[in-house]
């Protein structure tokens, strides 16, 4: 199935494509936001018009491949053993217009071209445990919220449904940013308990690394030019918020206020994480 690419759409084909594809999000919103464990669990099956029912009723997994995403097998030719009800075939005929090609159209992202597992614009301790799409989607989200944080002057961020935190920690520490985390799966506010403790061990390490290179280089600059101006190591420890090495050191800590409670999700990052409630 070939899709639409969005890289050869004018503003304006953007602007309706976004259109055309809200009004059937809206329209088959049942059906198309939902997971797959929602099918046993809600009975979606009893949501769809009889007519559907009829028509899908007794099909296995590979002939709805065939009949709805069009994907027969090889030499397999795609027959209906019924007259499908107009609005399925509707639905189907939608989804092949506005469906987004798969099939790439351009290389790599540059940050991985040095190594496809690990972004190069992303330092190693927000890239542990990270898939690369997710490191991707994690830089370009935060440097996104970052420039509108920037633009607009607000500082104070709330990342609702965290998973992992894995964007909670890099918008916090990576960015300097003010991030309140929310995530209800208690099983995911533990694991992202446990990488928080491990950002912060690795920042603590690093502090310490940076510390001695800075203070090394003193030592030997006092025969010449200031070491500081050399090496790019701030002349005092640098403070909360405030570059140093390669990421952002902790800001200062912050408890839970109002209606927030740390068990809706991943507590502030402990011992001076700098999250704001």
């Amino acid at each position: 199935m070939p899709g639409v690419s969005a890289r050869g759409l004018s503003y304006e084909e953007r602007r309706q494509l976004a259109v055309n594809l809200t009004r059937v999000l809206a329209l088959y919103r049942s059906i198309l936001d939902a997971y797959i464990i929602e099918f046993f669990t809600d009975n979606l099956w009893g949501t769809l018009p009889c007519s559907w029912q009829e028509a899908l009723d007794g099909l296995s997994p590979p002939q709805l491949a065939t009949l709805l995403l069009g994907m027969p097998r090889e030499g397999e030719v795609v027959r209906y053993r019924s007259v499908w009800p107009l609005t399925l075939l509707a639905l189907k005929s939608t989804a092949y217009a506005l469906a987004f090609t798969r099939t790439p159209g351009f290389q790599s992202p540059s940050e991985f071209l040095e190594n496809p597992s690990q972004s190069s614009r992303l330092t190693a301790p927000f890239r542990k445990h990270v898939r690369p799409k997710k490191q991707h989607e994690i830089r370009r989200l935060g440097e996104l919220v970052k420039k509108l944080s920037d633009l607009t002057g607000c500082t104070q961020i709330v990342d609702v449904g965290s998973g992992q935190g894995h964007l909670s920690r890099f918008m916090s520490l990576g960015l300097g940013l003010m991030v309140k985390s929310i995530e209800g799966d208690q099983r995911l506010v533990e694991r992202a308990q446990r990488l928080d403790q491990e950002l912060l061990q690795a920042l603590e390490k690093e502090e310490k690394r940076n510390a001695q290179v800075c203070a090394a280089g003193t030592t030997a600059g006092r025969v010449g030019p200031p070491a500081a101006a050399e090496s790019g190591c701030p002349s005092g420890p640098p403070g909360p918020g405030e570059p140093c090495g390669d990421f952002l050191q902790p800001g200062p800590a912050a408890g839970p206020t109002g209606g927030d409670t740390d068990s809706a999700g991943p507590a502030a990052l402990p011992s001076g994480a700098g999250l704001p409630c």
